[in-house]
């Protein structure tokens, strides 16, 4: 008989081919002639196997030598119900069984105690997990594409209930295509001494090893991205995306990880999102969104109903959203960008702006999201801001440079679009505003006043100023940066001629989870879906057009400012105006160096060398110091930032010769 299963061609066995079964200590409880196999089937590798239900069965007759295995192909003391064994695989010491599967070409599945699937299964897909806010509401309908930009959506823009109703309707489609009664175990790929596995799906050449067990989820993972899964791994409800590592005793409840991350070191989690390149390692998670490089190392912090990307928790970092009246209703919102100090606490309801310190507990809730950049410190229980002097610290500098350079995903294929620049439309937007509150609060300040109150914080009338300073200097370095990319690429009578830019008003701008876009594409996109003009396969693709336009449209944005703040209009500017702000921004530069060369100097005084030179005198201290951290001046980040001004003013004073002639 023979019998089609997917584009392949089976065939009931022959009585040679079950006798050697049989000789083999082989039989299937339902009949052999409920097993198929190709034309080419060699039952040579087939041992101490128990096969029950209706099974197909490839070629077994490659020498397997990798994953420290040494053996021919073959199925090994195991029970197979209902399965499909693809060509070369190799399946040893299954404790229970493989039910319900489609083992995929060239798999190793050895010492495990099952692998089942069990009922029809969505595989993790149309799950619900409630981030932010522990008492729900926030809903994301997970499913294995999921963007952050799109869980952004779902998570803050319930106020749109035409739009959430539509993803939703998106995800569930999604969820019921991906539907089935068989799990699929992806083609090279390896699961070997572990657990039990129960509904999951694994995409090709990942790696699952050591596993507790998996419960209703999808390991995505080809051969570009892989992933990996390892020791004393729990995880149940679960979505892992391409090239994640989920490791080490990392115990999970309603999460979805997405590409580049890593979750391990005991790191435990519920109802969270972990988007690009986070990294939680240790502590714990609950109920939270994790944007992208989202990262905790700390097994004594504790991240709970908030949001963060590009954030960094220090050792102890803890939040609050429990009043002990309705629950655990609390939310807060941690801006990109932002880091929290060893021992730092923040009662929810909280709002910390852009590129934020927090050192300290902080009990008065907090929003200083109309102040980015800034210090939020405690002083004498008392929460004390000051504005901007995040902006040009050595910190943020180092932050803004390795981001990049810790990106972790692999492949061709990414889901979250990520801008990682510190000046950018969104921030800068905020700079502006933050001016114009700055002004207001120094204009209502009483000649005595040492201090103003805002929004639950104390800022001292010194750091107020300084602030205001410090916001400007951005404004010149941003704007003048795309300045010097314009004249340098063309001179200025070019320009004039042959550029004619559309300046509107200056465009509202949101940070969508990492993505940089105007509002008005956000509006665009909720209109799309509504319309069902955006399918599910799509929603990714709009968000990368958004991501492939960004620098024409931060142009616009760059010559908005500079009209709007600088009154200097791109089209028609004159010489003199441009000569004169290339020259304010190369002044600028020197300033925001040594401003950063400053604080970096920090960590070369004195007080930095206490613990160096042990059992010698002053002077081993300095050289044991100098061996050990090095010296200022050859403090390779120091030299970058030379070299860059350096650069800079080159650059610069050309533009200025070409305008003078």
């Amino acid at each position: 008989m023979i019998k089609t299963s997917g584009s392949i061609n089976y065939r009931n066995l022959n009585a040679k081919e079950i006798k050697t079964l049989e000789q083999q200590n082989c039989n299937s409880i339902d009949g052999w002639e409920s097993i198929f196999v190709v034309e080419n089937f060699i039952p040579d590798h087939i041992k101490s196997t128990t096969f029950s239900g209706t099974n197909y069965i490839g070629i077994l007759n490659h020498k397997i030598s990798n994953h420290h295995i040494h053996d021919y192909s073959g199925i090994y003391n195991a029970h197979i119900h209902n399965c499909t064994i693809g060509n070369n695989s190799y399946i040893k010491n299954i404790g229970c069984s493989i039910s319900n599967y489609k083992v995929e070409d060239n798999c190793i599945l050895i010492n495990i105690d099952s692998i089942q699937v069990n009922q029809e299964s969505f595989f993790g897909n149309g799950e619900v997990i409630n981030p932010i806010n522990e008492a729900g509401g926030r809903d994301i309908y997970m499913y294995n594409e999921l963007s952050v930009h799109t869980a952004y959506i779902m998570a803050f823009y319930g106020y749109k209930p035409e739009l959430q109703k539509q993803l939703k309707e998106l995800v569930s489609d999604y969820a019921t295509s991906i539907k089935s009664s068989k799990g699929t175990i992806g083609t090279n790929s390896v699961i070997k001494n572990s657990g039990s596995i129960i509904n999951v799906n694994f995409g090709s050449h990942c790696i699952i090893e050591g596993i507790t067990k998996l419960v209703d989820g999808t390991v995505n993972s080809n051969q570009e991205a892989p992933s990996y899964v390892g020791f004393n791994v729990s995880a149940s409800k679960f979505i892992f995306s391409t090239s994640s590592t989920v490791n080490d005793g990392a115990h999970l409840q309603h999460c979805f990880v997405g590409q580049g991350c890593e979750i391990s070191n005991h790191f435990t989690a519920e109802n969270s999102v972990f988007f690009s390149n986070s990294q939680c390692l240790q502590g714990e998670a609950c109920a939270i969104f994790a944007g992208p490089y989202t990262v905790t190392h700390h097994k004594s912090s504790l991240l709970i109903a908030g949001y963060y990307s590009f954030f960094n928790a220090g050792s102890g970092t803890n939040q609050s959203n429990h009043m002990y009246k309705l629950g655990p209703v609390h939310q807060g919102i941690i801006e990109r960008g932002s880091k929290t100090g060893s021992d730092s606490y923040i009662l929810w309801p909280g709002k910390i702006g852009t590129f934020t310190m927090v050192l300290g507990r902080h009990y008065g809730n907090p929003d200083t999201s109309e102040l980015p950049f800034s210090y939020l410190i405690e002083d004498n229980g008392k929460s004390v801001l000051m504005p901007a002097q995040n902006l040009f610290s050595v910190g943020t500098t180092r932050d803004v440079e390795k981001w990049p350079q810790r990106d972790k995903r692999k492949g061709s294929t990414f889901y979250d679009q990520v801008i990682s620049e510190a000046l950018n439309p969104f921030t800068i937007n905020k700079i502006i505003q933050a001016i114009e509150v700055l002004k207001k609060l120094q204009d209502k300040a009483s000649a005595q006043a040492k201090h103003v109150l805002y929004k639950n914080t104390q800022i001292t009338l010194g750091s107020l100023n300084r602030g205001l300073k410090i916001y400007e200097q951005a404004l010149i370095k941003y704007i003048g940066d795309e300045l010097v990319n314009l004249f340098e690429e063309k001179s200025y009578s070019d320009h004039i001629n042959n550029n004619k830019y559309t300046i509107e008003s200056i465009n509202q701008w949101i940070d969508l989870g990492g993505l940089i876009c105007k509002e008005s594409d956000i509006l665009s996109f909720e209109s799309k879906v509504i319309s069902e003009e955006i399918s599910i396969s799509n929603l990714n693709s709009f968000f990368k057009k958004l991501f492939d336009n960004y620098a024409k449209d931060k142009k616009e944005h760059i010559f908005q400012v500079l009209k709007g703040y600088f009154d200097i209009e791109i089209n028609s500017c004159s010489k003199e105006q441009i000569h004169h702000f290339i020259e304010l921004w190369m002044e600028n530069n020197s300033k925001i160096t040594a401003s950063i060369k400053m604080d970096a100097k920090k960590e070369f005084n004195p007080k930095t060398m206490i613990g160096f030179g042990q059992d010698g005198d002053e002077m081993s201290m300095k050289d044991d110091f100098d061996a050990v951290r090095g010296t200022f001046e050859e403090n390779s980040f120091i030299k970058s930032l030379n070299k860059n001004l350096e650069n800079n003013n080159t650059i610069g004073q050309k533009i200025l010769d070409s305008l003078n002639n």
